[in-house]
Order: C-alpha cells, then sequence, then structure tokens
C-alpha cells in the first residue's frame, strides 16, 4: 500500500490552523515541536510546510487566526446597548469563555508572545498589534457611552484599565484560576474603575 504525499484532499485550513493554535497555545512557541504540531494538525511535515511555511510563519498564521476568531466571540458584546457597566461585563464573560475553549486555557497571544516579542519583530508586532486593536475597541465603546452622558471620566484612561484586567484575565486563565474567579476578577475591576456609573 503506498502512503499518499502532499496535502490531503481533506485539508482543511480554518481547522489545521485552530489545530495549529491549539498545540503552540499547550506548549508555548519556542517548546512546541514541528511533530506536535504536525500531529495535532493531522497532518505529514512535508504536507505542513508545504500549506504554511516554517514553524515562525505556522505561528504567526495562527495568532492571526486566532485574534480573528477571537474578535468573532467577543466584539459582539460591546456593540450592546444599555449600562457601560453591564456592557463590560458581557465582554469579559465573552472573553473568559473564550480563553478556556480547547485544552490549554489563555489567550494564545498574550499567553505565548510576550516571551518572543524582544528577540523576534514580527511577533513583536503581531502582540502589539492584538493590544492596539483590543484597547482601540474598548475607547470606542467607552466614548460611546460618554457621548450618551453616562458620565464615564477619563474615556482613553478607562480603556487602558479594562485591556489591564483583560491581560490579568488572560494570565490568571493560564495559571488555572476558575471561570467563576476570573468573572469576580474582572467585575471587581469594572466596578473599582466605575463608581457609581451605569
Amino acid at each position: 500500500m503506498s502512503s499518499r504525499r502532499g496535502r490531503p484532499p481533506a485539508y482543511d485550513r480554518e481547522a489545521a490552523l485552530i489545530a495549529i493554535a491549539e498545540a503552540f497555545r499547550v506548549r508555548g512557541y519556542a517548546a512546541a515541536s514541528l511533530e506536535e504540531i504536525a500531529r495535532a494538525a493531522g497532518m505529514n511535515r512535508p504536507s505542513l510546510f508545504a500549506a504554511f511555511g516554517n514553524k515562525k510563519a505556522m505561528y504567526l498564521a495562527a495568532l492571526e487566526d486566532y485574534r480573528r476568531r477571537m474578535r468573532v466571540a467577543v466584539s459582539p458584546a460591546l456593540e450592546g446597548d444599555g449600562a457601560l457597566s453591564k456592557v463590560l461585563v458581557d465582554f469579559f464573560d465573552a472573553v473568559i469563555a473564550f480563553y478556556h475553549e480547547g485544552t490549554a486555557p489563555g489567550c494564545l497571544v498574550l499567553c505565548t508572545a510576550p516571551a518572543e516579542a524582544l528577540a523576534d519583530k514580527e511577533i513583536g508586532r503581531a502582540l502589539a498589534d492584538l493590544i492596539t486593536e483590543i484597547e482601540e475597541q474598548l475607547r470606542r465603546r467607552i466614548l460611546r457611552a460618554a457621548d450618551e452622558g453616562k458620565g464615564v471620566r477619563d474615556p482613553a484612561g478607562l480603556a487602558q484599565l479594562m485591556l489591564a484586567t483583560l491581560t490579568g484575565v488572560a494570565i490568571h486563565a493560564r495559571a488555572g484560576v476558575k471561570q467563576a474567579n476570573l468573572k469576580r476578577f474582572a467585575r471587581a475591576n469594572i466596578a473599582a474603575a466605575m463608581p457609581g456609573t451605569g
């Protein structure tokens, strides 16, 4: 029986990227071996290289796809109407649920890219781009609340504080903190940042 070479006909790029992202999320960029990545993606190494390039190219593609999936999963929560505090609670609930999909909890980008960012400019740029994107999304929604007369002081500062809260949630999730405790942490930060506002 001859084995088939090259990319299999059933190859699904999106499914493969999700599997590759999970391999990196479990092991980190440096520790994840090509064998582990290929096994996770259900592809042999020649097929993996043909489809995605070298290990760094695989990682960068996985980061970008993870950002896309995170955007789809959590951005709608920021578009909700009503009290800003409730919108932020819904946003963090969606983030926490997303961080717990798959095998390894935590954010692929925030929990693996910082270790590589100083040594690799492309990975550093991917990390900075995600942080900028999330902060800008938060800032826009907070500015909307301010424009609606919701009594928000310093929208830019509040956006930065919520970004810091999200980073804390990612790291705590990675450390195995339960979802209920992460939600409590996020709610406490929201309440402290917005006393008496809605």
